[in-house]
């Protein structure tokens, strides 16, 4: 669902893109839409989740990145 690509990892673009569709779906409520961009938020996730700095997140870094991270859990939650 956020391998954009199809090629087995999320990188920074992809992630970035998955942070602006949360906003945007988040966009019509703005009491709830957080404050940095889309592309901070991104980087400062991104930078939590990739544990060997290569760039790219597994699905494994990814799962275990949102079970971590309350506030992404719960942005991604449906």
């Amino acid at each position: 669902m956020y391998d954009v690509d199809g090629n087995g990892v999320i990188d920074i673009q992809e992630m970035t893109k998955i942070v602006q569709a949360i906003y945007d779906m988040l966009g019509a409520c703005s009491s709830n839409r957080p404050a940095d961009s889309a592309e901070e938020r991104a980087k400062n996730i991104f930078a939590k989740m990739d544990e060997n700095n290569d760039g790219q997140l597994t699905q494994d870094e990814f799962l275990k990145g949102c079970l971590q991270d309350e506030e992404l859990s719960k942005m991604l939650a449906p």
